[in-house]
């Protein structure tokens, strides 16, 4: 069985940390904003206080090491032929997303983002909140970011089922929300676009970029998976948004979460049809995002990690990867755009 050792021999631009975890190996300067990552109050679940004393992250959205692959989106191959039906298959992937959220909000404090960033060269982080229907976590974004005022930038998140929808995203923009994000699935909307669509014209409005996940691993097969879980699994499908986008200004900033995972082709096509769209690149490989690069160019694509559910080193190592040669294109990546839409 390969080691974490062995692994990081192989791969260009990381190494590992006294603790183990992955870290970037790179001996020049860098000026990076990581344009999504998370904090532990500002989740939902339960609210830890970011001074708590950090638990160490085991980031459980990685695959094994004997089973990352670095060269596709997520980094690991999917057995396409895996059998995903029943009641259990479904029990397994709730039981797995609510011990990656667990393990965000333990370990997702000061201590462990402030040495992340320092161990990756993050000069700072944007944190994104995630709401629910029942629990807004704007308001601790925003305390989180006045705090450190140096270190953090944040959004907000509102629910596009939230009655004061209009009314909350005027107050978080007056005090200091730079855009929203929000993780809503397909089924949560029950085929009625309309909340959503009035979501985003009212940030709008206000001149917020909204960044949404989007996008679903694309290699697994329709006749293996259940009704129910195969729903769960293309929620956040990219070409979803094809039909939003259409409603909306074209200078409208949308920022493609994730580049849509496994989708990011079919995201490269949309930011051709729609100028005020952005690609963010967390969990995405080398590969994928040269492939952007020679698709849409540089001045669109963001890096971002989704800190704390993944390593910050790991994408950005594939940044690095990927733009050799190009430090245009590396700089615009890594802080330029996101400077831009922070302002």
């Amino acid at each position: 069985m390969m080691t974490k050792q062995e692994f990081v021999k192989k791969e260009k631009y990381l190494k590992l940390n006294d603790d183990g975890d992955f870290v970037v190996d790179y001996d020049g300067k860098l000026e990076i904003i990581d344009f999504h990552t998370h904090i532990s109050n500002a989740l939902p679940l339960k609210s830890v206080d970011p001074n708590k004393k950090a638990k160490k992250l085991k980031y459980l959205t990685l695959p094994s090491i004997e089973n990352m692959d670095l060269s596709v989106p997520y980094w690991t191959k999917l057995d396409p032929n895996e059998k995903n039906k029943g009641l259990m298959s479904i029990i397994k992937f709730s039981s797995k997303g609510y011990k990656i959220f667990k393990d965000m909000i333990n370990g997702g404090t000061y201590d462990n983002c402030f040495k992340s960033q320092r161990e990756n060269m993050i000069k700072k982080n944007v944190v994104l909140p995630i709401s629910t229907k029942k629990s807004d976590r704007s308001m601790e974004a925003l305390k989180v970011a006045k705090e450190h005022p140096d270190k953090l930038v944040a959004f907000c998140s509102v629910h596009p089922h939230d009655p004061e929808m209009k009314q909350k995203i005027k107050k978080y923009k007056k005090l200091g929300a730079k855009g929203l994000k929000l993780k809503i699935a397909e089924m949560e909307m029950k085929g009625d676009w309309k909340p959503l669509i009035d979501l985003f014209k009212a940030c709008y409005e206000v001149d917020f970029n909204v960044l949404l996940h989007t996008g679903s691993l694309i290699n697994i097969k329709r006749e293996n998976t259940s009704n129910l879980m195969w729903k769960l699994l293309k929620s956040s499908r990219v070409e979803i948004f094809e039909e939003l986008l259409k409603q909306l200004p074209k200078d409208f900033k949308f920022v493609f979460g994730h580049s849509g995972i496994g989708e990011y082709k079919l995201v490269a096509e949309y930011l051709k049809k729609f100028p005020g769209s952005y690609a963010e690149l967390s969990c995405q490989s080398a590969g994928s995002i040269k492939y952007l690069l020679e698709e849409v160019g540089h001045e669109r694509l963001i890096f971002g990690s989704d800190w704390p559910a993944l390593p910050q080193a790991i994408t950005l190592s594939r940044v690095l990867i990927a733009t050799e040669g190009n430090e245009e294109a590396r700089k615009y990546i890594l802080y330029k755009n996101a400077e831009k839409l922070l302002k």
